[in-house]
């Protein structure tokens, strides 16, 4: 009704205007003929004026009135003569505004929706989304998926395809979730259910959880899920039963067919566990190579002894370089001693507590290395909001080895993706205020030789880090 309200009063006041002309009073005036002569008569006054005033002599203005009445005469034969008249006509103005109205509102009833909601803003939203998720864009897919979750909350697909999108771009939580509901309405199909421990699993830093261990027994109570058996051997392993883990990953990968994806990973567990458990590595994998059969025996180049103390020395000096404590803990498994590797990473992690990039690595380090077995804290992904609300009550001293972490992290990040603007103005500036400028200068330089020939970039790091350091 609103819309035919607003169509209707938009055609009538178009009409009105329209019909205007015929709504004024009545009018006279005077045409054209009448109009040239009024000319010709004034031309004939200025010219009496200026003969009055001496300015022409009487022969003069008398050749020239001539000329003008010979010119009025003629103008007079050709141009019509009498008044134009305007009358006012109410009916013909309402006849015109009511046809504009009858046109409008057909045209309106023949070609409009007036039926279809009142949702631009939506609309062009939804088509954005389309558009992006056509080009590639994961986030434009998973909020469709979402929106169509919200729309049909009872469809399996399209929870199925959420909790795979949301796994692809790591959001171990969010997937988790989705798969959750996939799960109870497939009525605990054996595949998503399994998918939805592993989830768990990732989004607690790797460490199985107590529900996503049920949920594994529960697949393999009715199907030998590889998946499932993979964690329920991880599992056994963070709960210290380190034979039945390598017994069951041992038969886990004598079950799979050659070239299977876990397969490497399975491999790499074995070892690690061999090695812990100071056992035979070929007792469970028969066809180890050679770096296999020496990692599974802690070999360490000759040297390893020399190396880690040299490691210890300098990371007490500056514990911000994460790549020694990393070759520490590295250095330390190889030689058998994996309870001083995982304490190296735990170290390392406890000051780059606020370095997510950083704390990523350390967790790669402890999977390569099969630490995160012996690792019973939780997963460590940076500081929760908890830890951010306690950090003003920290001594200065911890406050600053937080800040130098986080300093060290976004170092350690730019070292592997360079190509950050933003990210080496603020290395430089924190280096600066925090007193280092030899890392400072450093820093700058490495982002000058980063952006050679790119005047524009040059340009910002020169106003936005060159500043702080008085450099041109």
């Amino acid at each position: 009704m609103i819309v035919w309200a607003a169509a209707t009063l938009i055609a009538l006041l178009a009409g009105l205007w329209i019909a205007r002309p015929f709504l004024r009073r009545g009018t006279m005036e005077m045409d054209a003929a009448d109009s040239t002569i009024s000319i010709y008569r004034d031309q004939i006054a200025e010219i009496e004026r200026d003969r009055e005033a001496g300015l022409i002599s009487p022969a003069e203005c008398d050749a020239a009135r001539g000329e003008i009445e010979r010119r009025a005469l003629a103008a007079a034969r050709t141009l019509d003569q009498g008044f134009f008249m305007g009358h006012r006509s109410v009916p013909a103005a309402l006849g015109i505004s009511g046809l504009c109205l009858a046109a409008a509102l057909g045209t309106y009833a023949l070609l409009g929706t007036p039926q279809a909601p009142d949702q631009p803003l939506a609309a062009r939203r939804s088509e954005m989304l389309t558009q992006g998720a056509a080009s590639g864009n994961i986030a434009s897919s998973i909020q469709l998926l979402i929106d169509a979750s919200e729309a049909d909350p009872e469809d399996l697909e399209t929870w199925w395809l959420l909790a795979k999108s949301h796994a692809q771009v790591g959001d171990h939580t969010a997937a988790a979730e989705a798969y959750r509901r996939a799960a109870e309405l497939s009525q605990n199909d054996p595949e998503i259910l399994s998918a939805y421990g592993e989830e768990m699993t990732l989004a607690n830093g790797n460490k199985v959880p107590p529900a996503a261990r049920i949920v594994f027994e529960q697949v393999l109570a009715e199907h030998p899920d590889p998946r499932a058996r993979y964690y329920v051997a991880l599992a056994k392993a963070q709960s210290q039963d380190f034979e039945g883990a390598i017994h069951d990953w041992a038969a886990l990968l004598s079950d799979s067919p050659p070239g299977a994806g876990w397969e490497p990973m399975v491999r790499r567990d074995i070892v690690n566990m061999a090695r812990f458990l100071e056992v035979d590595l070929l007792g469970y994998l028969p066809d180890a190579t050679a770096e296999e059969i020496a990692a599974a025996g802690g070999s360490a180049p000759a040297d390893s002894g020399a190396r880690i103390a040299e490691l210890e020395t300098a990371l007490k000096a500056d514990p911000a370089d994460y790549k020694a404590w990393i070759e520490l803990a590295q250095l330390r498994a190889a030689v058998g001693n994996a309870e001083e590797a995982l304490a190296a990473l735990q170290a390392g992690r406890d000051h780059f507590r606020a370095a997510p990039f950083v704390l990523q690595k350390f967790d790669e380090t402890a999977r390569a290395l099969g630490l995160d077995m012996l690792d019973r804290g939780p997963g460590v992904s940076g500081p929760d909001a908890e830890q951010v609300a306690t950090i003003s009550a920290l001594s200065q001293q911890e406050q600053d080895e937080m800040i130098d972490g986080m300093v060290a992290g976004l170092a350690a990040k730019l070292e592997e993706n360079p190509e950050n603007l933003d990210g080496w103005v603020m290395l430089v500036r924190s280096y600066a205020n925090l007193g280092r400028m030899e890392k400072a200068r450093a820093a700058y330089e490495a982002a000058l030789a980063q952006y050679a020939g790119r005047e524009a970039a040059l340009a910002a790091l020169r106003d936005g880090a060159g500043a702080v350091l008085g450099a041109n």
